[in-house]
């Protein structure tokens, strides 16, 4: 309904507080809308609509019916009926009233009375909708300064209300005899407050507060973990989260056990202008066993402790620089209270340089080992090492030009010293010849210098062999060309793929290379995806050299929907002895062991994976690895296997077999299981770790409740079982379900 010129005077009369206006009032446009430049206690406008409007002049009230709607400074009235009563200042509504506050919160009554330009006045049943989907409620309220709410008989929550009977009590909720939400502060505050699970009273506080929802940091608990550890005993661990500024936080996250005291440990973390850093710490004091299993030594009263560390500057456009440590006071500590299972520690400092496609590192490295045997003394101190990639631009062709340097200081207190020089400089040029065949042409050409001392002169009797210091250099050149020939067929709804591959490269013999230490290349083993390159060692020490081919076949079959069956198999043949190559690797004789891949993808649910190395003479298994993972959405499962016949480097393990699976499954709309193994088939099928869990999960409470068994034995680390709970309340802290630390 339009409203007419004198009722929409009247009411831009009192709405802006002012004598008389009615040139203005009869400029503003028609249809039920007005403009008021001016308010009681702001410049803001006030916009105001109503169907339906009367005027007493002599009782100065003015009286608004119909879809009544009322804004100034970001804040709506909205409402059945609202009276101005323009002698005291007030304004009352009634019938459907919300109040939309400018942070998005909108606050629900039945009646409302207020002053000060929407900003203060008195609410009776009051309901409130934050902008996180958290409601409260309350039989009356108060408002004042247009920012702070306080609600008599108050009950918040965050969840949903049930759907076939609101009346339910929600999933949780707290009720308070009194509760202020203070939007200055942006905290929400309780007075003798009780908290309920599903309408039962579980914990009463005479006090307590959280952050609104236009916080996203705000000190406080996070969510608790508790649970039982056959070596810990009965255990909690309660964060608590402080925040010191806008760039910097706190975490204080001590552990408490029946059994082994107090561990206190944190988490300190800073954004700079230019870059961040972080620090992770704990320690307490507790008996710690040294030397090995068959001769352990008890330390009583002991300080252990770890410190992790990560940090990031940025010193220009083109360079950053940064560090990362990680230390701890003995092996078992960090396994044993939850802190990592990491089987080494690294520390690094460095800087390093991007441009183009190149990149410069300068770098020293610090190591601590965390197996048994590993012994500090012979652990490696990097300082400082530099590496240089330059990589030009491809020409008309697609030929480039790359550069490789690198310099390595290493020393040991107990062990082999080197220092190394090497420089690699290399062309290489992509081409399809018309018949579609397709060759990539490389040529290198490496040199490196070595100044080592006691470098071993029989690697194969480990530290009982005899040493020597050594000086050397050698000059690689290196020339290679890959071969391929794409053939593809398309049928009806699939699309076939059959592709032989070679490799030939040709390069001086150099035999064992005694004289150079070897730090980077251990470990090497043929595989499926190293048998194509000329160089098929990691790292520098090593060089893959005389002449050698490899050839190989692709095999693919594509369908509709994604479905697919891929398959690569492949070996080499050296045209002399390499003796370069360690024995188990597949590649220390001239023909080597065949490698390969499959996978299977039958839908888009499942997705299979097989590799392999099959021993040249017999086909004998030398190592197989099987994976499988998929699944609809509500169940997800996976599975792998490892068999290997004699691990590189590792003449102690001997062989290994080994069966790992795990899964997820969703029961319900809330409720899903989850579980782990793994399963030693070496040792007649010991079941190595396991873990199996449920977790609920809605759209403000979730809990997770894990059991984890482990069978490792390492100094004070005996096999043990775990029981964990943990608990996320939506808004009271951390809420989501962040990776569960079986510990």
């Amino acid at each position: 309904m339009r409203l007419p010129r004198p009722h929409a005077a009247a009411l831009g009369i009192i709405l802006a507080g002012i004598a008389f206006v009615p040139d203005w009032a009869a400029a503003q446009p028609r249809g039920g809308t007005i403009e008021v430049p001016g308010g009681q206690n702001t410049n803001a406008p006030v916009l105001f609509s109503a169907e339906e409007l009367s005027v007493d002049s002599d009782l100065g009230i003015v009286v608004a019916r119909g879809k009544v709607e009322m804004t100034q400074d970001q804040r709506t009235l909205m409402a059945d009926v609202v009276s101005y009563n323009q002698r005291t200042n007030t304004a009352t509504a009634s019938g459907n009233v919300s109040i939309l506050e400018p942070t998005g919160d909108v606050i629900f009554a039945d009646y409302v009375e207020l002053q000060e330009g929407l900003r203060e006045g008195f609410v009776r049943n009051v309901r409130m909708l934050m902008t996180d989907g958290g409601r409260m409620a309350g039989n009356d309220a108060t408002r004042t300064g247009g920012n702070r709410t306080e609600l008599d008989q108050g009950v918040y929550s965050p969840c949903d209300l049930c759907k076939t009977d609101p009346t339910r009590a929600p999933m949780w909720q707290i009720r308070a005899a009194r509760v202020i939400h203070d939007q200055e502060r942006k905290v929400v505050q309780y007075r003798d407050a009780t908290m309920e699970i599903m309408g039962v009273p579980i914990a009463y506080t005479p006090y307590f507060s959280h952050p609104d929802p236009t916080v996203k940091r705000q000190s406080g608990f996070l969510p608790p973990t508790i649970g039982s550890k056959t070596d810990l005993g009965g255990f909690v661990r309660v964060p608590y989260y402080f925040v010191l500024s806008d760039s910097m936080d706190f975490t204080f996250d001590p552990i408490i056990t029946t059994q082994q005291g107090i561990v206190l440990g944190g988490e300190f973390r800073q954004r700079l202008r230019n870059g961040f850093y972080e620090i992770e710490a704990s320690g307490t004091v507790a008996d710690r066993t040294t030397g090995t299993d068959e001769n352990p030594i008890v330390e009583q009263n002991q300080f252990r402790g770890h410190v992790k560390g990560k940090g990031r500057i940025d010193i220009d456009n083109t360079w950053r620089a940064g560090i990362d440590l990680a230390r701890a006071t003995d092996k078992t500590y960090m396994r044993r209270y939850g802190y990592g299972s990491e089987e080494s520690l690294t520390t690094r400092l460095f800087a390093e340089g991007f441009r183009g496609r190149s990149y410069a590192e300068v770098a020293a490295y610090a190591f601590q080992g965390l197996r048994p045997e590993d012994r500090d003394t012979r652990q490696p101190i990097v300082a400082p090492t530099a590496t240089v990639h330059y990589l030009g631009e491809p020409n008309e062709l697609g030929a480039y030009w790359s550069v490789d340097a690198n310099i390595l200081n290493l020393y040991r207190e107990d062990g082999t010293d080197s220092r190394r020089i090497s420089i690699n400089g290399g062309w290489q040029m992509p081409w399809q010849s018309p018949l579609g065949d397709r060759y990539v042409f490389a040529a290198s050409l490496r040199g490196d210098a070595y100044w080592a001392k006691d470098v071993p002169t029989d690697d194969s009797l480990g530290d009982a062999s005899p040493t020597k210091n050594a000086t050397t250099a050698r000059m690689m050149p290196q020339l290679s060309v890959n071969w391929s020939y794409p053939w593809v067929r398309n049928d009806p709804g699939v699309q076939y793929l059959i592709e032989p591959v070679a490799m030939l490269a040709v390069a001086p013999v150099l035999g064992r290379q005694s004289d150079v230490p070897n730090e980077d290349s251990l470990g090497f083993e043929l595989n499926d995806v190293n048998i194509m390159r000329p160089n098929r060692f990691p790292g520098l020490d090593r060089y893959d050299g005389g002449q050698r081919i490899a050839y190989g076949l692709n095999l693919g079959a594509y369908l509709a929907g994604g479905m697919s069956v891929r398959a690569f198999v492949a070996q080499s043949y050296s045209f002399q002895e390499n003796r370069a190559m360690p024995v188990g690797s597949g590649a220390e004789d001239q023909r080597s062991d065949i490698v390969g891949r499959f996978v299977v993808s039958p839908s888009e649910y499942l997705d299979l994976l097989y590799r392999f190395r099959l021993d040249k003479d017999d086909l004998t298994p030398r190592r197989h690895e099987i994976g499988a993972a998929g699944g609809p959405s509500w169940l997800k499962v996976y599975g792998s296997y490892i068999y290997l016949d004699r691990p590189t480097n590792e003449p102690v393990t001997g062989r290994r077999e080994e069966l790992a699976i795990g899964g997820t499954a969703r029961i319900s709309n809330y409720w899903s299981v989850f579980g782990r193994g793994t399963i030693d088939l070496t040792n007649g099928g010991d079941l190595l770790d396991s873990a199996f869990g449920a977790k609920y999960e809605d759209e403000c409470f979730a809990i997770v409740v894990s059991y984890r068994r482990t069978r490792t034995r390492d100094l004070d680390i005996e096999p043990s079982d775990a029981i964990l709970v943990r608990l996320f309340f939506k808004n009271l802290g951390e809420f989501g379900l962040p990776r569960v630390d079986l510990m």
